[in-house]
């Protein structure tokens, strides 16, 4: 009985062996079939990893990549090979190195050269025609009998818009250099004031200062002074008669030895 189990076991273990070979043939026919169907494929995928040339390089190395070739750096404008003179423009200048970014000096053409610096324009000393007028100013003369005689004086006075008040403003400032040297001179009392001055139709309103109401040469010094200013008032020739006014009142009499003004006054009232 003995004999007979071991008999049997070897058999089975016999059988078994050649199953597990079996399968094993299977298995590799399967493996190769499968290998064979895809073959193309496989080798597209080598090709592309670079499988085959890693495994053929020599002790696993990869190949090594050439090294670049230096490339000659580019010229620079402003070289110059060696040994060249540098070239003067013409005319004899020297050239000028600018840098980049800035412009050219400009190079001056031979035989021209730069416009002189116009000078400023100079205006000469001359009054402004435009603010002066000429006015005709009476003053007086004296002669040696004591007899006063008026004289008319050409004046250029400043101008404003009121050239009757310029004319009576400048009279009351008395006689200049000029008048003085011709022995003229003027009755009417200092510090005497233009406060106002009005034309109404034909008549201009004078208004003065009280000061105007004293006069030391007496009668006749009053007449010369009245003379004075309507003589100067009527030579506008918008102008006829003059009423005087002193602070702004209407007086009878002019001082104390009554010469009336209480009415508008003409170049015949004397």
């Amino acid at each position: 009985m003995a004999g007979s189990k071991r008999g049997s076991r070897s058999s089975s273990s016999k059988s078994g062996s050649g199953t597990g070979c079996l399968i094993w043939l299977i298995a590799l026919c399967v493996v190769f079939v499968l290998i064979f169907v895809n073959l193309g494929r496989i080798r597209q995928t080598l090709e592309s990893t670079k499988f085959l040339d890693i495994v053929s390089n020599k002790g696993g190395q990869k190949p090594a990549t050439p090294a670049p070739s230096p490339v000659a750096p580019a010229p620079r404008v402003d070289d110059e090979p060696a040994g060249k003179p540098q070239e003067k423009p013409a005319g004899g200048k020297d050239a000028v190195t600018v840098g980049p970014g800035s412009k050219p000096a400009p190079v001056e053409s031979p035989g021209t050269e730069a416009p002189a610096a116009k000078p400023p324009e100079t205006r000469p000393d001359k009054p402004d025609a435009a603010k002066t007028r000429t006015a005709s100013l009476y003053f007086v003369r004296i002669d040696g009998d004591g007899v006063i005689a008026r004289q008319e004086v050409k004046r250029t006075i400043p101008a404003t818009d009121s050239p009757l008040t310029d004319a009576i403003t400048s009279l009351l400032k008395g006689p200049g250099e000029e008048e003085l040297r011709k022995e003229l001179i003027t009755l009417i009392p200092q510090g005497t004031r233009l406060l106002s001055a009005q034309v109404r139709g034909t008549t201009a309103y004078l208004n003065f200062s009280e000061a105007f109401m004293y006069n030391s040469y007496g009668i006749e010094g009053y007449a010369g002074q009245l003379k004075q200013v309507v003589w100067t008032a009527t030579s506008f020739p918008t102008v006829q008669d003059v009423q005087i006014l002193v602070e702004g009142q209407r007086r009878d009499f002019l001082g104390g030895e009554g010469v009336y003004i209480g009415q508008p006054l003409s170049r015949n009232s004397f």
